[in-house]
């Protein structure tokens, strides 16, 4: 079976460059929740020396000096873009698995090293002239091999973003020289450590090295990494992941907050997204878990971090239950006396919404029975009208409380008051499809 990795090239720099194709060839960086720090660059704000994880007020200057575009990351637009890319490639392979918002590993039957190289190309076409957005693809019989495939494609400029590792053992042997073990995909600092030690320094040497002995000095990890550089693949593509076994929503505040009010807010909002998540896979939950944390950099401040569980009796995925469940819980856990910097609640116990239990007589709370039509409305109206056009009263209006995105471009995919607007320069070479 032949494997592929697609990844998306600077995704979320790309991503803004699909919205405003004005942005190619200009050096873009991409700003964590709360405008706090870098997240994604391109390649040319890269070429800068600005840092990934750097702060945003370390690298402002230099931002400033070369013209370098900021943007607080829009990850609802992400996501959008994400499933487009990720249905593209859908279409073209036998199985498909997403690995992460940018990434999925592909599968094909086996073919000819050219036959793969021209359908990467056609893929990678596909992707492009579909949303806009450039992916790389690193192809070969193992996933191990085309992580450093992929690797290498985004590099090499003659490659046309597909790297194709040779079948045959010595072509995949001259792909490996040059490789160091430790930047193969899963050799971590420890693991590269205790390779060294024993006289493996590079992938060729990892590779043609006796598996018992990896084994032995490196457990079954090492083993398979071993095997997967020979072209054995341990790991298959896994396309249903499986269900959820819990829902976090989390977010830091724009600046501290002490005021009860504020605080309830921003937990009910955090519950109502996190019961939306729950509908959208067709689970209910059977408790939820509210959170609040100071800022435990302020050393000046004084720190508070608390948790309070709320059961969820009978499991449900009705956003007024769960919202009212995380009142009750915050109610018990604040203090008075802090400045909070981050709150989030997180549900438990998930199960399939159709094959709930039911409570026994005199157990349990009653079973609200319009709340799967009531809640039906709500998504389809929000799928419509745009993410919170309809909420529940307790989540807030204001929402000062919110984290700072002052640099986002407020483009959506989906919200046609604000879909990118054509402008004058390069151009757009974004089409949507539904």
């Amino acid at each position: 079976m032949l494997r592929a990795l697609a990844d998306c090239n600077n995704f979320y720099a790309s991503c803004e460059r699909a919205l405003d194709p004005s942005l190619i060839g200009v050096p873009i960086v991409v700003l964590s929740n709360n405008d706090g720090c870098v997240v994604a660059r391109s390649s040319e704000a890269k070429a800068l020396g600005i840092p990934m994880g750097a702060p945003y007020f370390e690298v402002r200057r230099t931002c400033e000096a070369h013209g370098v575009r900021i943007f607080s990351s829009n990850f609802e637009v992400y996501g959008d873009f994400s499933e487009r890319v990720m249905a593209a490639l859908g279409e073209q392979a036998r199985d498909l698995e997403v690995y992460s918002v940018d990434e999925a590993f592909l599968g094909f039957p086996d073919m000819p090293d050219a036959d793969a190289k021209a359908l990467g190309l056609r893929i990678r076409a596909d992707v492009l002239k579909r949303t806009g957005i450039p992916i790389s693809l690193g192809m070969a019989p193992t996933k191990v091999l085309c992580k450093l495939a992929n690797e290498r494609a985004k590099t090499d400029k003659a490659s046309g973003g597909v790297i194709v590792v040779p079948a045959s053992v010595e072509g995949r042997n001259a792909f490996l020289r040059g490789v160091e073990a430790e930047d193969v995909w899963g050799v971590g600092p420890g693991l590269a450590s205790r390779l060294r030690s024993h006289g493996i320094l590079s992938a060729i040497d990892l590779a043609e090295a006796d598996p018992g002995f990896i084994r032995r000095i490196a457990g079954v990890v090492g083993e398979r990494l071993a095997l997967e550089l020979r072209g054995i693949s341990c790991h298959d593509i896994v396309e249903d992941a499986g269900p959820r076994k819990s829902v976090l929503v989390s977010r830091s505040f724009g600046r501290p907050i002490s005021d009860a009010h504020e605080l309830s807010e921003a937990i009910a909002s955090h519950a109502a997204r996190a019961a939306e998540k729950l509908r959208e896979d067709g689970l209910v939950a059977s408790s939820i878990v509210v959170f609040i944390r100071t800022n435990q950099h302020r050393i000046d401040q004084e720190q508070y971090r608390g948790d309070e569980a709320e059961p969820l009796d009978p499991p449900t995925d009705d956003a007024r239950a769960i919202c009212a469940a995380a009142s009750r819980a915050l109610a018990r856990v604040r203090r008075d006396g802090y400045l909070y910097k981050r709150a989030g609640v997180m549900l438990h116990g998930l199960t399939p919404a159709d094959v709930v239990q039911p409570s026994l007589p005199g157990m349990g709370g009653a079973a609200d029975p319009n709340k799967d039509r009531l809640m039906k409305a709500v998504d389809a109206l929000n799928h419509k009208l745009g993410r919170d056009a309809v909420r529940l009263a307790s989540t807030g209006f204001e929402r000062e409380w919110k984290g700072k995105s002052e640099l986002q471009s407020g483009a959506s995919l989906t919200d046609p008051e604000r879909l990118p607007k054509a402008k004058d320069g390069p151009k757009p070479r974004i089409r949507f499809h539904e």
